[in-house]
């Protein structure tokens, strides 16, 4: 990395020599401008018509502007490419502007059909995306780079992305577009900055010039000819219009990648910068817009113009302060190195050199720091792409390295460490910032290793850390860095550190560092999908597949469980997979001959016995799957099924044997439906703690399965009841949407006169307290009616029995088992309609769910099977005793993901305080089981020090909605506290 301020512009300064790629011209400029436009107005026709009319293709097919355009050019296709001149999409016109304006080609015709702002293209470019926009002023456009794992609403610090402005956006990213035919390949700069570690992810803005009007819109002056006269041919160039242009640069460009990309506004992470007149536009902007940027990248800046008025005026009167860092790059052939070899050419290279000397002196005696200011000439470089192409990566290491202390100090000053991006992706590059001064025994120690564990610790990385200078934290001491890239199905980061030699630790007090790793969203495939029969690929579209999720995708969602199928829906009449993972399953899980038996409408039909395979689908140390191939009959409505093998051994779901509903539905569209939301039958609005409660009753379920409806019909949700808090309204939420917290049983959760014992959780008065007090952010809660009679049957994954002893005797008949129902009916049919009706997140950072006894022991389910729906779970008094235990066992066998955090609740007498007779055992025995539940958690890394488990038992409390009202305060800052660093 170039630090500090290197120059060659005389013996006794300081060089830098940087390789340089010249751009050789051997006739005058006017000439080759004039050639190389007439073949290039050909030329390139093809290629910009395909552009453009790719461009509105790509665009949204419901746009009625686009629409229109499209019905312009399936008329008249040839006149098409007049809608937006050649050059303001191919940047034909030289960054440098050496050229007569005059002769660029015109337009007659303006695009109004196109809505300024409009999106028209997107394609991967650099490891990053390109995106295109139509502008609008001059009918250009706006060429927007994001970085690899960009998102608009996940943001790396409460600031927002680091964005980088520049101007003319044709020259930077396509060489075909370039007037040179070399572009600054920018993007491709900044990404190997950003893989390699050395900068943070950024966005790049590219800002196109307007052809013809380009000087206009770049300087405070018209350019003239120059001391001398020496350039007669800007004579008549216009000028003067440089306040106008970043007029619209701020209050039309800024404020559109604020909103659509989430970048900052902070000008400590905001810089800006050109070439040639737009250096000289980057210059005037640091003296017109001062504090608009803190980064100033000023490339062949052609400060000859208006008679060196710049330099005598502008730079020498300029009062105010400069931005913290700027670049100055030249070439010693800015002028001979791009024209035929003619007298006094020397004499105007050397002027152009002379003029960045005096400015560089300016700059340093009007209060840049020296270590603020870097100037580069490079003796051979002209004034070309190719030569801003060169020093680019210098350039952006140097002005763009202090983005590191922002991102990664902002509001973490006090943090032992932080990531960059905050939130780390499966996949992509990452960085975690340590401030080992934060660290009580590490904080001596010269150089840093981090030890992590991805998943458990099932893939373990090894890496030195690197010290960070001080020019890239501000002045801080003690940070470090280690860059890494996380594997495609990392879903959780264990980590502690250790100096280099392994003797000193700092383990978090022994339960280590722990990160979450966001997952790939769904609907987007990391691979192949594998073939439906594991065995040949031949009968790989024999099912049709998901919608939604891919195969992969929904193993990934399955991996704590013992099987699933594909689709998950199986349709009568139709060919599917069942999936059976062997690592949940304690018989058969070394065994290689594992065998499915299986009968339709409860073994009456069809019943058979076949091979389970291996299949290709992603392996684990907690997921092995395989598979069989299953031909669902006609007129069928269930599968029964279990496994065994040639040894006698069994796994029979305890001899209830497993089951799967099946659709009667015969079309590959109705075998896997498209997910039917709920809608709202009739809905009432009241006030409640300060906020609105809407109570939603449901219009009847329609799935499209007139079966699975008829089943449905004693079970299914019929009432969903929406708190908002104070001052919400459905468009004024955070980005990514409203945090939200989803519970069951809601008819306790909010008004005492509805609840179950004549006292509500008061959770709409809790989370307004809470929310006044700053404690946690603003949030909705979404509470779910229960079915009444049939509630045990949706929250509890078995029957719950009467429980060890017999002490529950009138539980003995009550049904269970319908949980993964209900779970699928919340999930696909509810959360859709409430997330669309009150703009809610979906994002399981921002996503939590939570309930209490047979509620808890669903909340409990969900943190097993669901952690990629919610990131965090309350558990109150959750009804372990169910089916004498059986749920603990299956807490204690799961391998996969579990949420961020847990809070799980109980009393000391949660049998005796509800009952007219004491019963100190079975108050002993539930005690047991909510601590056997916390050590299982625990077993599987979550505790108490490392913040994801906070396990709460309370003396004399019982089984009732007070006390989980009295513990409710407490659990909501532990788990909805840390989303306030998440809403930016």
């Amino acid at each position: 990395m170039l630090t500090g301020r290197d120059t060659l512009l005389g013996s006794s300064r300081r060089s830098r020599q940087v390789k340089s790629s010249k751009f050789p011209i051997q006739q005058s400029q006017a000439q080759y401008s004039c050639r190389h436009k007439v073949v290039q107005a050909t030329e390139r026709a093809a290629t910009v018509n395909a552009l453009f009319v790719s461009s509105v293709q790509d665009a949204d097919p419901e746009s009625s502007t686009l629409s229109h355009l499209k019905q312009t050019q399936d008329h008249d296709s040839a006149s098409l490419l007049h809608k937006i001149p050649i050059d303001n999409l191919t940047g034909s016109n030289s960054g440098s502007q050496l050229t007569d304006p005059s002769e660029e080609p015109t337009s007659t015709t303006s695009p109004q059909q196109i809505e300024p702002m409009t999106h028209l293209k997107q394609e991967l470019h650099a490891k990053g995306t390109l995106n295109l926009i139509y502008w609008g002023p001059q009918e250009r456009m706006l060429r927007v780079w994001t970085p690899p794992g960009f998102s608009a609403t996940d943001l790396p610090c409460p600031l927002g992305w680091p964005v980088l402005y520049l101007n003319d956006g044709q020259n930077l990213f396509d060489d075909k577009l370039s007037f040179s035919g070399c572009s600054w390949r920018a993007a491709e700069a900044a990404s190997e900055l950003i893989t390699n570690g050395i900068l943070p992810p950024f966005i790049i803005v590219g800002m196109d010039h307007s052809g013809k009007t380009r000087s206009l819109d770049y300087t405070p002056y018209k350019p003239g000819t120059g001391p001398g006269g020496f350039r007669k041919d800007a004579a008549d160039w216009p000028g003067g219009g440089v306040d106008a242009y970043l007029d619209k640069v701020e209050q039309e460009v800024m404020p559109f990648v604020r909103e659509k990309y989430g970048a900052a506004s902070d000008p400590q992470l905001i810089a800006f910068g050109g070439s040639s007149f737009g250096g000289i536009c980057t210059l005037m902007a640091c003296i017109r817009r001062p504090g608009l940027f803190s980064a100033a990248l000023i490339e062949s800046p052609s400060l000859w113009l208006a008679e060196e008025k710049i330099l005598s005026g502008d730079v020498a009167d300029f009062e105010g302060v400069w931005p913290q860092r700027i670049f100055i790059g030249m070439g010693g052939r800015e002028y001979s190195g791009i024209r035929k070899k003619e007298p006094g050419q020397e004499v105007f290279d050397s002027r152009l050199t002379g003029y960045v000397a005096t400015l560089e002196t300016a700059l340093l005696a009007q209060g840049v720091k020296q270590e603020g200011l870097m100037t580069i000439l490079e003796p051979e470089a002209t004034h070309t792409e190719s030569a801003w192409m060169n020093r680019l990566p210098h350039a952006l290491s140097f002005l763009l390295s202090p983005w590191w202390n922002v991102l990664a100090t902002h509001g973490k000053q006090h943090h032992l460490y932080c990531t960059v991006p905050r939130r780390l992706k499966a996949g992509q590059a990452a960085s975690i910032l340590v401030n080992k001064s934060r660290s009580s025994s590490l904080s001596a120690a010269q150089c840093l290793k981090l030890i992590a564990g991805y998943n458990g610790w099932s893939e373990k990385v090894e890496v030195t850390m690197t010290n960070l200078p001080h020019s890239a934290t501000g002045g801080q001491e003690g940070w470090c860095a280690a860059h890494l890239t996380v594997p495609a199905d990392a879903h959780e980061l264990c980590f502690a550190l250790s100096d280099d030699k392994g003797e000193i630790w700092d383990s978090n007090g022994g339960s280590n560092f722990y990160i979450r790793i966001s997952q790939q969203p769904p609907g987007v495939s990391k691979r192949p999908m594998p073939p439906l029969d594991p065995r040949s690929r031949s009968t790989s579209s024999s099912a049709p597949a998901s919608s939604h999720q891919t195969l992969e995708e929904v193993a990934k969602r399955h991996t704590g469980q013992l099987y699933f199928s594909y689709p998950e829906r199986m349709a009568a009449g139709q060919p599917a997979m069942m999936y059976m993972n062997r690592r949940n399953s304690e018989p058969f899980r070394e065994c290689h001959n594992i065998k499915i038996h299986y009968g339709f409408n409860n073994w009456e039909l069809g019943t058979q016995v076949a091979n389970v395979t291996p299949t290709s689908l992603w392996r684990s140390e907690w997921a092995d799957w395989w598979g069989v191939h299953i031909n669902v009959p006609e007129k069928v409505e269930d599968m029964h099924f279990c496994f065994t093998d040639d040894q006698g051994n069994w796994d029979s779901n305890f001899g209830n044997n497993y089951a799967v509903s099946i659709s009667t539905s015969k079309s590959d569209s109705e075998a896997t439906p498209s997910v039917r939301m709920r809608s709202v039958a009739t809905e009432e609005a009241l006030d409640h703690a300060g906020g609105k409660l809407h109570v939603l009753n449901l219009a009847k379920r329609d799935s499209g399965d007139k079966i699975s409806d008829r089943n449905a019909k004693w079970t299914e949700e019929k009432v969903v009841r929406v708190w908002t808090p104070p001052g919400y309204t459905r468009e004024g939420g955070p980005k990514g949407g409203w945090p939200v917290l989803y519970m069951n049983d809601a008819q306790n959760k909010f008004e005492c006169w509805l609840a179950h014992q004549g006292v509500s959780w008061r959770v709409g008065y809790t989370a307004a307290g809470l929310i006044a007090a700053g404690d946690v952010p603003p949030f909705v809660i979404v509470g779910i009616d229960n079915p009444g009679p049939m509630r045990s049957l949706n929250y509890l994954p078995y029957a719950p029995g009467s429980g060890v002893g017999g002490f529950r005797g009138d539980a003995a008949r009550w049904p269970g088992g319908g949980v993964e129902q209900y779970m699928q009916r919340v999930i696909q049919e509810i959360m859709p309609m409430v997330t669309d009706k009150y703009n809610l997140a979906t994002d399981p950072a921002r996503v939590a769910f939570g309930g209490g006894s047979f509620g808890g022991v669903n909340a409990l389910y969900a943190s097993l099977h669901y952690s990629h729906v919610f990131g965090t779970v309350l558990a109150e008094s959750p009804s372990l005793w169910i089916a004498d235990g059986r749920f603990l066992e299956d807490m204690w066998s799961h391998n996969g993901m579990l949420p961020e955090r847990i809070f799980m609740g109980c009393g000391t007498r949660e049998y005796s305080a509800t009952r007219d007779h004491e019963r100190d055992d079975v108050d002993a025995l539930l005690l047991h089981y909510y601590q056997e539940a916390a050590r299982a958690l625990e077993a599987k890394g979550m505790n108490s020090g490392n913040g994801r488990l906070r396990f709460l038992i309370e003396e004399g409390a019982g089984h009732h909605e007070l006390a989980w009202q009295w513990r409710l305060t407490g659990a909501l800052k532990f788990l909805l506290g840390p989303w306030k660093e998440e809403l930016y």
